[in-house]
């Protein structure tokens, strides 16, 4: 990543990377450890040590001095420093030296003068010019340049991470308020985060975060209890940025505990990201795991179940029932007198408390301290409390029933019960969270009316998504933008960026250029623009359309290059450039172009890392067509190696046997050696991908009226197909699904049915017929219709299918064996191994 000069970090291909430690400490101790926001405590490192780190890309570190004096260390994949620590003087030798020592010249975080009042408008000048006489210094260094880019945002968020910690902890900690100046968070709000260099900064995602959240507290933004994710990341303009971001929250809010609304934060996430990577997708899928987790865990006090009742004593020894609340919306506040959050938290419940007064609602401070010292702090703390909130001690505390039913192991804990006696939440959030207050605004359905919200802002993207027509879409676009400007809904900019999005692919499908053309006259040049001309050429792409993407996706590229260096773009803007290339060059194929995709194959192939199925595609493509046969070879030998290989893939592979053995004799012997490898490697597969789950039962009616059943299947492998007609892969799988119906036509143990789903359009089973009709498949369509209650669609829901296409195969007993996910975009992979799973189980 890293470009060096003499005196820095040459590239190397080991990323082991070694700190030596020369200090002479008289005894005292020595830390070295990774800068981070997750990790608390230090590292103890031995004097004449040396330690081996396994770094995949720069990093920050922290040496603790004998003296406790902290410097901050910048280190490379494979290199090699030294630091040294005599008579309290630290310096550096090795790699990075000059770097380490400008690092120390220059730290981020700077003495304030004494005359200087902290956090007033005189301290917010001060680290102003601090800052910028940092950044001067090492922009006129002759360090490398990638360094000073990284460096830069160290100075600007380290700045931040003052700025917004500072006032809290020492509001926590010395019980000290301030008069904060108007300004002093100006430079929060006008932070875009348009740069991923801010990632390298150890701390910048606890930045972003408490950016946000300020910013809802300050009154910038309407705090929204669930779609919060969505206003954040309509802040962030760097891809790459709001990815790591989103996972990072969620990971948080596992973290924090269990949340019921955690599908819709995943589903939230997954549809702000532009063009998402396999491993952002990879990462939400771990993330849903570990919730199904908590979820099992946590299951009696998952949302919908009945809230314990409790008793608990205030000061004085009276005695008080939830019982006697019933009907109330109820707030329990868990916490113990020394528990410093706690007793920070205390003013906003209070201060909640009083907002609320008269609403149905009742508000419970709930003591588990035990023993006679802490229930004396605990009453001393609670003595002059007369406020609409009980303060109230649980008897026997932690080991009480009440917090074991909870599962409180530490606190402060807050649960919200509703007036049915039922759990809403059993991790909410805390009182100093805004969203908080509107939680429970929404329980007492004090909402306003007209006023839109992140559920039905996503309810109107989902709508406009599912529109029969362009037409239909650009009004329900029309109204949503009025509504978004009248309510000064920020937050719903994603969702009107994504709704703007499908409104001109659905005018490019139905060959309204005009139109489209005039709705992406009035976007800016931006990144957006880029990525709806991407979309709309995907889109065109996977309809078979292959001329107008060619030039869909051909602007979007030049928008992407175009008068810049490709190799000093971003790097999330090089991935999105090599994404749109490759499926520019895939349209070229289909298009039969070769010859134009010849050089663009190369390139993109050549910056992969061989592993991507399409890419190694058109590049084998271009190989065959110039009768590069040798180039061509190791490429297609993997595709036979992995269930890949076309009959083209074979054809070329027989083309460059015989040109290397001048016959086509002891081919076939060498294919099915070829072969061989894949089927082993897939019977490998299988059993680790095999499960054991009783298939929930169904029945629907087909596209002829009659009636399906899985329990009349009974007897039968049965292989489900979830899809959808707006879904391009679903689409793009079934002719490798036909070829596998083809391939078991003569076996009647085997039964394919094709659920369509997630769909609510006017006259769907016309349009499923008239597709059908048109492409030729011989599918059995069933239709999954929504429930008009739950406004859900039973059989996906049954079968917790989370997304689409998903494909089940059920045994001859009626269970799950396998759950196939996608498609790979290799319709001979998808045959073949669709093919081992039902004979595996005949």
């Amino acid at each position: 990543m890293f470009t060096y000069t003499k005196g820095f970090a040459l590239p190397s291909e080991s990323k082991a990377t070694h700190i030596t430690f020369t200090a002479a400490t008289d005894g005292k101790k020595i830390y070295f450890q990774s800068e981070s926001d997750t990790i608390h405590g230090y590292q103890e490192v031995q004097p004449g040590e040396t330690i081996v780190l396994q770094l995949e890309e720069p990093a920050y570190y922290y040496y603790m001095a004998s003296d406790n004096s902290t410097y901050t260390i910048f280190v490379t994949p494979g290199s090699t420093s030294r630091i040294i620590e005599q008579k309290g003087e630290v310096s550096f030798e090795g790699d990075n030296a000059d770097i380490n020592q400008f690092i120390r010249q220059y730290p981020p975080i700077v003495k304030v003068p004494n005359n200087i009042a902290s956090y007033s408008g005189e301290w917010l000048e001060f680290q102003h010019k601090q800052m910028a006489a940092s950044i001067e210094a090492l922009k006129a260094s002759d360090l490398p340049a990638d360094f000073k880019h990284i460096h830069e945002f160290y100075y600007k968020y380290a700045f931040l991470n003052q700025l917004l910690s500072g006032p809290s902890i020492m509001r926590m900690f010395m019980k000290k308020e301030f008069d904060l100046p108007a300004n002093y968070y100006d430079d929060i709000k006008k932070n875009r985060y348009e740069d991923a260099a801010l990632l390298y900064y150890p701390k910048w995602f606890t930045v972003m975060r408490e950016s946000m959240e300020t910013l809802e507290k300050i009154g910038e933004c309407q705090p929204d209890p669930t779609g919060f994710l969505a206003q954040y990341a309509a802040r962030i303009i760097d891809n790459k940025v709001k990815a790591a971001f989103l996972i990072r929250y969620l990971k948080q809010i596992l973290k924090a505990g269990y949340s019921d609304d955690f599908p819709a934060y995943l589903s939230i996430a997954k549809s702000l990201v532009p063009s998402p990577g396999e491993a952002f997708l990879q990462k939400l899928t771990q993330l849903e795991k570990q919730y199904d987790g908590l979820k099992a865990q946590y299951s009696n006090i998952t949302r919908g179940n009945a809230a314990p009742a409790f008793t608990a004593n205030d000061s004085n020894g009276k005695s008080y029932s939830s019982a006697d609340y019933a009907g109330k919306v109820m707030v329990l506040d868990f916490w113990f007198s020394g528990c410093i959050p706690c007793k920070s938290e205390m003013p906003y419940m209070e201060k909640l408390a009083e907002k609320m007064k008269g609403e149905n609602i009742q508000f419970f401070t709930l003591s588990l301290d035990t023993g006679e010292q802490l229930l004396k702090a605990w009453k001393e703390l609670v003595k002059d409390k007369n406020g609409t909130t009980l303060q109230l001690n649980v008897p026997n505390g932690f080991k009480s029933e009440l917090a074991k039913h909870y599962r409180i192991h530490s606190v402060p804990r807050i649960v919200i019960i509703d007036q049915q006696g039922k759990i809403v939440d059993a991790f909410a959030k805390r009182p100093s969270d805004p969203k908080l207050y509107q939680q429970l605004l929404k329980l007492l359905n004090k909402e306003e009316p007209g006023t839109l919200t992140r559920e039905k802002a996503t309810a109107a993207m989902m709508e406009l998504r599912h529109a029969e027509t362009a037409a239909q879409k650009e009004e329900m676009l029309k109204n949503f933008m009025a509504q978004v400007k009248r309510d000064k809904a920020d937050f719903a900019y994603p969702m009107m960026n994504m709704m703007m999005s499908f409104t001109i692919e659905a005018l490019y499908a139905e060959g309204n250029r005009e139109k489209a053309e005039g709705y992406l006259a009035n976007i800016p040049e931006s990144p957006f623009k880029r990525d709806i001309l991407a979309i709309s050429g995907i889109s065109r792409l996977e309809n078979g359309n292959f001329g107008m993407a060619i030039e869909l996706l051909n602007r979007s590229i030049r928008m992407t290059i175009e008068g810049k260096d490709e190799e000093a773009l971003p790097k999330d803007e090089k991935d999105k450039y090599k994404q749109i290339l490759a499926l520019y060059v895939e349209a070229l194929i289909k298009d039969n172009r070769i010859q134009e995709a010849i050089p663009y194959a190369k390139q993109i192939y050549e910056t992969s890392n061989k592993q991507d199925y399409s890419i190694n595609d058109c590049y084998a493509a271009t190989l065959i067509y110039e009768k590069k046969f040798d180039e061509a070879t190791p490429i297609l030998e993997t595709f036979v190696r992995t269930g890949k290989a076309t009959p083209q893939h074979i054809e070329g592979l027989k083309q460059a046997y015989i040109q290397k053995n001048g016959k086509e004799k002891e081919f076939d012997q060498y294919l099915d050696g070829l072969k061989a490898d894949y089927r082993k490697s897939l019977q490998e597969k299988l059993a680790q991908d095999m499960v054991n789950e009783p298939a929930p039962l169904f029945t629907l009616r087909n596209l002829d009226g009659k009636e399906i059943s899985l329990a009349s299947l009974k007897g039968k492998i049965v292989v489900l197909d979830f899809w959808a007609t707006w879904c391009g892969p679903c689409k793009a799988s079934f002719p490798a699904m036909q070829k596998t119906i083809n391939r078991f036509a003569d076996n009647k143990d085997v039964v394919f049915l094709f659920i369509n789903t997630l769909e609510n359009k006017k006259n769907l089973q016309e349009t499923v017929r008239k597709y059908m009709d048109e492409k030729g498949y011989t599918f059995n369509v069933a239709f999954d219709t929504q429930d008009l209650n739950t406004k859900k669609f039973p059989v996906m829901e049954s079968y917790k299918a989370k997304g689409i296409p998903a494909k089940f195969i059920i045994d001859k007993e009626g269970n799950i064996r396998f759950k196939p996910v996608g498609f790979s975009g290799s319709d001979e992979e998808t045959v073949e191994e669709l093919s081992a799973m039902i004979k595996t189980l005949l």
